[in-house]
């Protein structure tokens, strides 16, 4: 999926979309990530600030919850910082704004409104369609019962 390589910020040739047009969503994916990285880091020094308050001050649960809350942000925070930037390798490789799936340019309003989404609205709504089915827990053993 992802080369691994550094990122460099250089437009690929593409033929779906103009150099404006994937200059403009390199310039937001860039901003996002910005703002992403420094949730990030805010995240982990709220987190880390939380072993210094007072004990007496909450109970042991609060700050279980507290750290498990701000774990689950940070994973999210972390997804969105990879999503983007596979987006902006894809703007490097001048594959971006096609579908992974069904290969066809995604809709430039799409791209727009998530500049780093991988999927056209169709093969998303195909894609979550098929999710239930492989999430089911047990599902394969009850069936046989």
């Amino acid at each position: 999926m992802s080369n691994g390589g550094p990122l460099t910020g250089k437009l690929g040739k593409n033929k779906h979309f103009t150099t404006k047009q994937l200059k403009v969503q390199l310039d937001r994916l860039l901003e996002l990530r910005e703002r992403v990285s420094g949730e990030i880091i805010s995240i982990n020094r709220d987190s880390l600030s939380q072993n210094d308050r007072d004990p007496s001050l909450s109970d042991q649960g609060t700050d279980t919850f507290d750290r498990e809350f701000a774990l689950n942000q940070l994973s999210n925070e972390q997804d969105v910082l990879f999503e983007i930037d596979e987006a902006i390798r894809r703007i490097e490789r001048g594959t971006y704004g096609i579908c992974e799936m069904t290969e066809e340019p995604i809709n430039i309003e799409r791209l727009e409104a998530l500049p780093y989404v991988r999927y056209s609205i169709k093969a998303q709504s195909e894609i979550e369609k098929g999710m239930p089915k492989s999430f089911r827990p047990f599902g394969a053993t009850m069936h046989g019962m």
